[in-house]
């Protein structure tokens, strides 16, 4: 649950005192006079987040985020083996289809991921849980990516891989934008 209690008035943005120069921590280079809202750490222009209450450090923001982040490591494990399914399902039946059919294909299996990893890990996110689906797509389609690569390796033009790369990147594409969104 995010911190609602007022700030207490140590943690205000204060310029600093006259004479005082303060440096941003990570930029050690930068002179400021900005420090956190929450934490009075200075910080630079370039570190500062801002936020409906004032500008915060990364840190902050980040602590603050870390509340909705509910997943456990059995989580990734179950993104990551459901989107190599999905995925080598979805390659499987795309080498069956025309080749404009595919991407309709691919599309739909992109929205369709998200919805099986929600039920199956009972709707927890997790900071990294894009990656865990990213590498089960890229391992659900290598099965479907091999053949045509040792077609074109054995001299077979390289337009062969040219449909299930298409057809994979828009897979990814869509179910990256479905865990990369904003949660509402």
């Amino acid at each position: 649950m995010p911190d609602t209690s007022p700030p207490d008035a140590s943690s205000l943005t204060l310029p600093a005192a006259e004479g005082d120069t303060l440096y941003c921590p990570v930029h050690p280079e930068r002179a400021t006079s900005l420090r956190c809202n929450r934490c009075g750490r200075p910080m630079c222009v370039a570190c500062a987040v801002p936020t409906p209450v004032g500008y915060r450090c990364r840190e902050c923001v980040r602590n603050q985020q870390d509340v909705f982040y509910t997943a456990t490591p059995l989580d990734l494990v179950i993104a990551a083996a459901a989107s190599a399914g999905v995925s080598l399902a979805a390659n499987y039946v795309a080498g069956l289809l025309p080749l404009f059919l595919m991407l309709f294909l691919a599309a739909a299996a992109g929205g369709l991921l998200p919805q099986i990893i929600n039920s199956l890990t009972g709707r927890r996110r997790g900071r990294y849980t894009y990656l865990a689906v990213i590498a089960g797509i890229v391992i659900g389609a290598l099965p479907a990516l091999l053949p045509n690569l040792q077609f074109i390796l054995l001299g077979a033009p390289p337009t062969a891989l040219v449909w299930p790369l298409l057809f994979n990147a828009v897979l990814l594409a869509v179910a990256y934008g479905w865990f990369r969104r904003p949660s509402i």
